[in-house]
């Protein structure tokens, strides 16, 4: 039995339609795939970042002389931070023990090189320096 004139070439562009078909599947899994591993390696730096910086922080002022304008240094793990200790403030106590010295520090750490501009984290808060008599 042989198939009309018309039907001949249909075979081969069902074959070309199911394989444009199944490489557009096949690029949007491999695309969500790069994008899911993407969010990972992000997700683990904001996660480094975060408990070296509140670490940082927490130590500011107690381990470390909260001293007012500029540091860098890069952790042991390679991430690279910089803290900016701004102008001091001093304000009368509520509870009548004196004055308090504040001062607002920032804290960013980023990737080192060439990092997109979403691969950091900033930390901001402010600081209560009870080494310094206020002025």
């Amino acid at each position: 039995m042989r198939l009309p004139l018309a039907r001949r070439g249909f075979a081969l562009v069902e074959a070309l339609a199911a394989f444009l078909i199944l490489a557009l599947v096949l690029g949007g899994l491999l695309q969500g795939v790069g994008f899911g591993a993407r969010n990972e390696s992000r997700g683990d730096f904001l996660l480094r970042a975060a408990r070296q910086g509140r670490s940082q922080l927490e130590a500011l002022g107690v381990a470390t002389p909260l001293t007012m304008g500029e540091s860098a240094g890069r952790y042991a793990d390679g991430l690279v931070w910089s803290l900016s200790v701004g102008p001091c403030r001093s304000s009368a106590d509520p509870g009548g023990l004196g004055e308090i010295v504040a001062c607002p520090v920032a804290l960013a750490i980023r990737r080192p090189g060439d990092a997109a501009p979403g691969d950091a984290l900033t930390l901001r808060t402010v600081k209560i320096d009870a080494n310094r008599p206020a002025q």
